[in-house]
């Protein structure tokens, strides 16, 4: 956009020596002249922005080593080069293992993401340190390369009815689809988001073979009940494909609802909140979910220290409990897991739903992920009315929980 504009300060030149007289050529060409100058140099410095990133990248060999490491290295950047460059810095420094083409995929700080994503947006979005690793650190080969074959079995399984040219475009295009999957941690069995994408593709071109698809991905062991939503994974995630997984939901048969919710609509205006009781000296970490319900602003006002958890904005799978007894416990159990790891006096919740799994269900979380847990939850309600001084536990509504909240 501003190299057009030299084009234009170019030409505007050209035209004003050609229209004006003698006695104002050099009045106008000095002014333009500072024009065109200022824009070369703000061009170049923008160009020239350069920084440091702190990056751990991910090593493992599977032929030698037992267990992955990570190698520290501090790399210049520019704020507008893609990760793909990134690397080659890397590996001008040190071989390691990688394609160097832009369709390569890997994580980075827990996000997935092809390596055409530019640097300064990560950094951004995340921070200067940089930890890079595999798309799958459980199908690890060589550094940051894996191996695939599950993946790629998974879409022979529609070999029926796609092109074997269909299936190459498939493989090419939804590898984050698959490997992204917060359900691929905890089921390796999974469907896979990718032959979901799959399905819905097959039906919409030939709806005959609608029931067939459906029973194909609808398995209770490792079907589409147990997708989880990648919108809060993936860098720049393309949300039609949520959509299009969501109207493969809407297909299977109807069955009662398990009531726990991925995106609540109950509203609390906590933002609200005249806070008169603080909680300085407190840890605190919130659970989000997939619609970023956060409270995080309102923790920091309550002079608590707040606990930042990677999984707060995972989605809970709320179709799994209709065909299996703990697989969201598994999930709830990663997000409690790391609150308590990270020493959090509670957690806050988002809504009375959010309650009933996170410690209505606390002990049988805790025989799905075989450790103890006994962290107290609230909900965002709750934490409002303690913050405007409610202390009597009856009025709050502790004396029903099952996990006893005892800072009161």
């Amino acid at each position: 956009m501003i190299k057009d504009c030299y084009k234009c300060v170019k030409c505007s030149i050209i035209t004003h020596l050609q229209r004006i007289g003698e006695c104002r050529i050099y009045t106008h060409c000095f002014y333009l002249f500072v024009i065109y100058s200022t824009l070369i140099f703000i061009i170049n410095i923008g160009d020239a922005m350069i920084t440091e990133v702190e990056i751990e990248l991910f090593r493992f060999d599977s032929k030698v080593d037992y267990l992955p490491y990570y190698k520290k290295y501090r790399v210049e950047y520019k704020e507008k080069e893609t990760v793909l460059e990134l690397l080659n810095r890397i590996n001008s420094i040190e071989k390691f293992a990688y394609e160097a083409t832009h369709d390569f995929n890997l994580n980075i700080n827990g996000f997935y993401m092809s390596v055409s994503e530019c640097v300064g947006d990560i950094v951004e979005k995340t921070s200067k340190e940089l930890r890079i690793e595999p798309i799958s650190i459980y199908r690890a080969l060589n550094d940051l390369l894996i191996d695939k074959r599950d993946y790629l079995k998974k879409i022979l399984q529609f070999k029926e009815y796609i092109s074997p040219i269909e299936m190459d475009e498939y493989a090419k295009n939804h590898e984050l689809d698959y490997f992204a999957s917060n359900t691929y941690d905890i089921n390796r069995s999974y469907i896979g988001d990718h032959a979901l994408l799959i399905a819905a593709d097959i039906i919409e071109h030939n709806p005959k073979v609608k029931n067939e698809i459906i029973e194909m991905i609808s398995s209770t062991d490792n079907g589409i009940w147990y997708h989880t939503s990648l919108q809060n994974r993936v860098i720049n995630y393309d949300m039609n494909k949520e959509n299009r997984i969501n109207s493969l939901l809407n297909m299977l048969p109807k069955v009662t609802y398990s009531g726990i919710s991925a995106n609540s609509n109950e509203s609390v205006k906590i933002e609200d909140v005249n806070i008169s009781q603080f909680f300085e000296g407190f840890n605190i970490a919130e659970f989000e979910g997939v619609n970023k319900n956060s409270c995080a602003s309102v923790i920091k006002k309550s002079k608590a220290n707040y606990i930042r958890l990677s999984s707060s904005q995972e989605d809970l799978a709320p179709y799994s409990t209709l065909v299996s007894k703990d697989f969201s416990h598994k999930i709830a159990g990663k997000i409690l897991l790391e609150a308590k790891d990270n020493n959090a006096d509670f957690l806050v919740v988002r809504t009375m739903s959010d309650l009933m799994l996170f410690d209505g269900e606390q002990k049988k979380i805790q025989k799905a992920i075989g450790r103890e847990i006994e962290l107290p939850i609230i909900t965002q309600k709750q934490f409002k009315m303690l913050l405007e001084g409610e202390k009597n536990r009856a009025v709050l509504g502790f004396d029903s929980h099952k996990v006893k909240v005892s800072f009161l």
